[in-house]
């Protein structure tokens, strides 16, 4: 894989604009409304925007509000990180936006006591769920930099730029590097044309009065580091490291993004860990800080030198949002459908298919019930009683790529079932419905894991044109375990070793939207929690790719 970390002028030149305070937003545009004609309305709404879609039972206004915040947020990290970013087809992250946190026990029946959120990397791609713990207040202009940070807002924005980071670029270390750039947009708040950047976090800055009170530190910069930053601690030392490894990595980020100069240096640390160098001796070579000696310099500038910076918004207009009112018979199996695409235990599939079974099979006119109950067949019960609703929603000139795939995957699941001479009609049929889906959503990894599937079972082997996706998918996706697992042998079966080893090393799960710091961290900095991995052990000679395993990560 070719080093990603090569400046662009382009890059360089509007992160100094934002310095500047250059940029002028343009006038503000509608939002867009869209409301089904049904009937009763439920308390579920369906927000879709340039990068996101999040379905919600929150008040409207405040999915409005988080929408427009995240699109805006998304627009100031392409900024920050287009001279090493991945370009190419990009599909839209799924977020459950949850208006009551028992509702995320439905999700994850193992929910600790304080998570309010939860992370889910499946074959159907990324998905978060997200609690909603206040009401969203609008900030004026000249408050950007002093009125209260929204803790919950602070927590969604720090787990959107980790994914972002992860989905988008090949930084995979140091993981203070990762948590740090995650923790400074934590704070980036926006206004009717300004935005502050450089607050610190709520949960950081109480770590700091902690200190700042003068309890012990557990930490100095080689720790942080290093390849474990808290694998010598446990118990309650393990909880105050977790909490000082936050906040050092907080510093080390507003130190190396708060001054352009030091920014435009960024790429050469980047490049130097990426090519396997020591992150201390890099943070030496490229910005002069001794590790030894980081932890009084980088004090000092927090307390002396750490601004925070008012500045115009990049020019353009309000993000526009689509909102979608659900009828009063389809919102409640919203949270289902997702649940069901977040890849459950055996026992919640199956326990959702049973009750679907009961309540969408008495509501054969609710597309959303249905929905969920053709997914629930296909991925714990017979995927032939899927069949009849999925095709014909199919026939329909507008059918959405969902529903395309799911009706491919259950004509291969139906095609491995049989023998080989048998498969060919569910095999056409599931490249017929591939191919729309692909042009519903060009980048789609679950388009190009089916297609690959779908390749195995047509010939024994996968065709160019499957492996080609496969890593066309995974170049845009890097926050996908099924996907990096795939690439990996994508590369094998090309005679591509070095490749593949590069991603089998170097690939790490996306760590948790982690919404309060609560408990200990492991030694990549994501909270407790079990991480499982992205690829086979396997060598290259295997024979074709192993199935996908869910993984999910709870905050706490």
């Amino acid at each position: 894989m070719a080093l990603p970390f090569n400046r662009t002028a382009a890059a360089i030149a509007a992160v100094c604009l934002l310095a500047g305070a250059a940029c002028v937003a343009q006038e503000a545009g509608p939002q867009s409304i869209v409301v089904t004609g049904q009937r009763g309305t439920s308390s579920w709404i369906r927000a879709e925007s340039a990068h996101v879609i999040v379905l919600s039972d929150a008040p409207r206004q405040d999915v409005g509000r988080l929408v427009e915040h995240l699109e805006r947020l998304d627009n100031l990290l392409r900024v920050y990180t287009d001279d090493y970013r991945a370009a190419g087809a990009e599909s839209k992250l799924h977020l459950v936006y949850l208006n009551d946190v028992r509702d995320l026990d439905r999700v994850g029946a193992d929910r600790p006591a304080d998570g309010i959120a939860l992370f889910r990397d499946c074959a159907d791609g990324g998905q978060g769920f997200l609690v909603r713990t206040a009401p969203l207040a609008a900030i004026e202009d000249d408050t950007l930099a002093k009125a209260p940070l929204d803790e919950g807002l602070s927590y969604v924005s720090e787990a959107y730029a980790r994914h972002f980071l992860y989905r988008h670029t090949d930084v995979r270390g140091p993981s203070a590097w990762i948590e740090g750039f995650a923790n400074y947009f934590a704070g980036v708040r926006f206004g009717a044309t300004q935005m502050a950047i450089g607050r610190t976090p709520p949960g950081v800055g109480r770590y700091f009065a902690y200190l700042d009170q003068g309890h012990r530190h557990h930490l100095d910069y080689n720790d942080v580091l290093g390849p474990r930053p808290l694998g010598n601690f446990s118990g309650s030392r393990a909880v105050a490291a977790g909490m000082e490894f936050q906040a050092r990595s907080w510093i080390l980020a507003h130190y190396i993004l708060g001054a352009g100069e030091r920014r435009q240096r960024l790429g050469t640390f980047l490049n130097a860990v990426h090519k396997g160098g020591d992150p201390a001796a890099a943070l030496h070579d490229v910005f002069g800080l001794d590790a030894g000696e980081a932890s009084m310099a980088l004090w000092r500038y927090r307390l002396r030198a750490a601004e925070v910076m008012r500045v115009e918004q990049p020019p353009g207009p309000r993000p526009e949002i689509a909102f979608t009112t659900m009828s009063a018979t389809s919102g409640g199996f919203l949270l289902a459908d997702a649940t069901l695409k977040a890849c459950p235990t055996r026992a919640q599939g199956e326990g959702l298919l049973r009750t679907l079974t009961t309540e969408a099979g008495a509501l054969p006119n609710v597309d959303a019930a249905q929905l969920a109950l053709s997914r629930a067949r296909v991925d714990w019960g017979d995927p032939a009683a899927a069949l009849p609703w999925l095709g014909r929603v199919a026939r329909g000139a507008d059918a959405g790529a969902d529903v395309l795939l799911l009706l491919a995957r259950a004509n291969l699941k139906l095609a491995a079932r049989m023998d080989a001479g048998a498969r060919g009609p569910y095999l056409d049929a599931a490249r017929a419905s591939l191919a729309r889906a692909r042009g519903r959503d060009p980048g789609s990894g679950a388009v190009a894991l089916a297609q690959l599937d779908l390749s195995l079972l047509a010939d024994g082997a996968p065709s160019r044109a499957a492996l080609d996706d496969v890593l066309a998918a995974w170049r845009t996706a890097r926050d996908s375990a099924a996907l990096a697992r795939a690439a990996v042998l994508a590369y094998c079966y090309l005679v591509d070793a070095p490749h593949a080893e590069h991603i089998r090393a170097r690939w790490r799960t996306i760590p948790a939207i982690r919404p309060r710091p609560r408990g200990p961290r492991n030694s990549s900095g994501a909270w407790t929690a079990a991480s499982r991995s992205p690829t086979s052990r396997r060598r290259c000679a295997s024979s074709r790719p192993a199935p996908a395993s869910a993984n999910g990560r709870w905050t706490s």
